[in-house]
């Protein structure tokens, strides 16, 4: 049975949430005071649980590893002396995370109804003002796309979900992946093209605006 830790039941910030601190404050607080870590965890928390979330397509894995990241991000913390944003040391304790549990199931989770009941458990955007059922799309042509993207070699797999489906720029995933941008341009294009090569072969659609994405890449 894997290891897992109740980090939120411990570890709620107990820093007032009007307190605003700059994240390099912060990190250095919880150092000193373990339980100020509950405010970076607040802070980041949606955005790991939807990560680890499109790499499992289990609402259940997903939590369970989400609170792995924290406890051994909270651990390691007194050490911290990252280079780039905190946001990108917690992306890349998470990969290793889902990269650890895949490892030892060598089993993925299919894109079935099962992810339509988990929407309710989880916020998947981060702007408010999206409506429920775009969001539902979204994540429902994920999930569509999911059992294509988990045959990938896992560096296309962590590029394409960290710039398409997480956001983010090409100097935060070169940050996550420990590349230079034109290694994180190259692999996004080469994985672009190896995903609509396998949709084409299982004559699925390739969603147009992941068609766009290979121009903008080939072009950058």
């Amino acid at each position: 049975m894997e290891e897992t830790h109740d980090f939120e039941t411990t570890h709620r910030s107990v820093v007032p949430p009007d307190v605003v601190r700059e994240e390099a404050d912060l990190i250095e607080l919880a150092k000193a005071q373990p339980q100020a870590f509950g405010q970076l965890y607040e802070i980041y928390y949606d955005k790991i649980l939807n990560y680890v979330y499109r790499r499992t397509l289990d609402v259940a894995l997903a939590e369970d590893l989400t609170s792995n990241t924290f406890f051994h991000a909270w651990r390691a913390l007194p050490d911290y002396d990252h280079r780039g944003t905190f946001g990108a040391w917690l992306y890349v304790i998470a990969g290793n995370e889902v990269k650890q549990h895949w490892r030892s199931r060598r089993i993925h989770c299919s894109g079935d109804d099962r992810c339509r009941k988990d929407f309710a458990r989880l916020r998947f955007s981060d702007d408010p003002t999206t409506i429920a059922e775009e969001v539902e799309e979204k994540m429902m042509r994920f999930a569509r796309l999911h059992d294509v993207i988990v045959r990938l070699p896992e560096r296309y797999q962590t590029a394409l979900s960290l710039r398409y489906f997480e956001g983010l720029s090409y100097d935060e995933i070169a940050d996550v992946l420990g590349k230079k941008i034109g290694t994180v341009k190259s692999l996004l294009y080469r994985g672009l093209a190896r995903l609509k090569r396998q949709l084409d072969e299982n004559k699925a659609t390739f969603p147009q605006d992941l068609h766009c994405s290979i121009q903008e890449e080939r072009d950058q």
